[in-house]
């Protein structure tokens, strides 16, 4: 709650009088599911290069080490299918891609994590390795809910880059 006259934030106490106990995220599992659009800036179409703009989900799941640090796997999946130019000018069809990726996470404060990992991406005909880096912004709902967004750059060794833009809804438990 706030109070608007003195600009200064309040919070229920208990019984006893003192504030509730803070909850750290220490030991907690936050599973993510975002809904987006993966950019491909190498998308080939008629012959040309042109800027793809690609619906994609992802589901993420996190363990928190402690309040500042997580371990997690990242999963998206491109909804369409569309055709890159490799950098030996050869046309490579990305079916469904599907990406895999375990993360390190990084909360310096409230809201603001940091992430970073290598893993996969897959897709018939070719798997790619995968260099994932990101940021996400999330604000807490009560009863362990999150929403936020996602912003994520992933470098497909040797092959092209995309960036990603999700809208997430998250659920932490202990």
């Amino acid at each position: 709650m706030i109070s608007w006259a003195s600009g200064q934030e309040t919070s229920p106490t208990h019984p006893s009088g003192h504030p509730p106990a803070h909850h750290g995220l220490k030991g907690a599992n936050r599973l993510t599911i975002g809904l987006g659009h993966t950019h491909v800036s190498q998308g080939k179409v008629d012959g040309d290069t042109k800027w793809l703009t690609l619906p994609s989900w992802s589901i993420n799941y996190d363990h928190w080490i402690n309040d500042k640090w997580a371990i997690g796997v990242q999963s998206d999946l491109i909804l369409e299918s569309f055709v890159i130019e490799s950098h030996g000018n050869e046309l490579i069809e990305r079916k469904f891609p599907f990406t895999v990726v375990p993360v390190a996470i990084y909360k310096p404060g409230k809201h603001f994590s940091f992430l970073g990992g290598v893993g996969g991406e897959f897709a018939k005909g070719h798997n790619f390795v995968t260099t994932r880096l990101g940021v996400e912004y999330g604000l807490h709902l009560p009863k362990d809910w999150e929403v936020g967004i996602a912003a994520v750059w992933d470098n497909k060794w040797d092959y092209y880059n995309s960036w990603g833009l999700a809208f997430t809804f998250s659920k932490i438990w202990p």
